[in-house]
């Protein structure tokens, strides 16, 4: 874990969540080294100055190796500054506005994000996409209206349902030419993709489906997107708890193991952006 840095928002601090086991006073003495009680006080005091003032402009690595790196604090006035200065389609917002009323909005990516993608579309010069997880479709409608009109989305999603918003969609956005629907679990299809001689012809992808179904996700998806091409997989923060110590349930656990095989893997390079609940950027070499 980084245990160097403080934590933005003050809310996913370990320190934090750690107090209800130990006092203050223990934790001190249980340190054995100068440094550790240094860092330990400093942390003290950044608890208490988040509890003092939620919009607190930015944050700063607390070890010293980052220079005392002064990082940008999200508050949420901040946040709203920059979904104002988002260019947000108008068949996108309606989409967005449709979806904050059913069960699991949660799940679709914010504006900030969908924009995101669509620029790094368009700078790849794609053609060929994948989308695992659809939802009701707001960043696969999002990435069908980047790509040429020649483009191609292969957009998987298990719920029907949800599925069926997504494609009312992409009808009224006038890109359902341009999207290849596939029912079912996005692995069978994967596979099915590269039984099909598919492999290396795709320009991009995005996850955004089952957590602990990412590794896998990601496999198939280097066997299919061409060297230079990008896959960006989604919550790879997951709310600041892959940072917590003491949160270990099943799908933070994997999204920790699936950041750190990443992080260690040589066939990509890799940028883990804090956009949304964070995306990680690869770059097939």
């Amino acid at each position: 874990m980084a245990t160097g840095f403080a934590i933005s928002r003050c809310s996913a601090s370990a320190y934090q969540r750690a107090v209800v086991y130990l006092s203050r006073r223990q934790q001190f003495h249980a340190l054995s080294s100068l440094t550790a009680k240094s860092r330990f006080l400093k942390l003290n005091n950044l608890t208490r100055n988040c509890s003092s003032s939620s919009n607190a402009p930015f944050i700063v690595a607390e070890d010293e190796k980052y220079g005392n790196k002064q990082v940008i604090s999200i508050t949420p006035r901040l946040y709203d500054y920059i979904l104002a200065n988002v260019r947000e389609p108008q068949i996108l917002r309606q989409l967005r506005e449709e979806t904050a009323n059913m069960r699991g909005s949660q799940m679709q990516v914010s504006p900030d994000q969908a924009q995101l993608l669509a620029m790094l579309v368009q700078i790849l010069g794609a053609e060929r996409c994948i989308e695992i997880g659809v939802y009701t479709g707001y960043s696969s409608l999002a990435i069908a209206l980047a790509l040429p009109e020649s483009g191609c989305l292969v957009a998987c999603e298990r719920d029907a349902r949800s599925l069926e918003v997504a494609k009312k969609y992409y009808e009224l956005a006038g890109v359902s030419q341009k999207v290849i629907v596939k029912h079912g679990l996005a692995a069978d299809a994967l596979k099915s993709m590269i039984l099909n001689g598919e492999a290396c012809s795709y320009d991009f992808a995005f996850v955004d489906a089952e957590k602990r179904m990412n590794q896998e996700y990601f496999e198939l998806l280097l066997q299919l997107v061409r060297v230079g091409g990008l896959i960006v997989v989604d919550n790879v923060l997951w709310h600041g708890k892959v940072a917590d110590p003491l949160v270990n349930d099943a799908k933070t656990v994997s999204i920790r193991n699936f950041n750190r095989n990443v992080m260690e893997d040589k066939r990509v390079s890799i940028s883990m952006v804090p956009i949304g609940d964070g995306m990680t950027i690869c770059q097939k070499r």
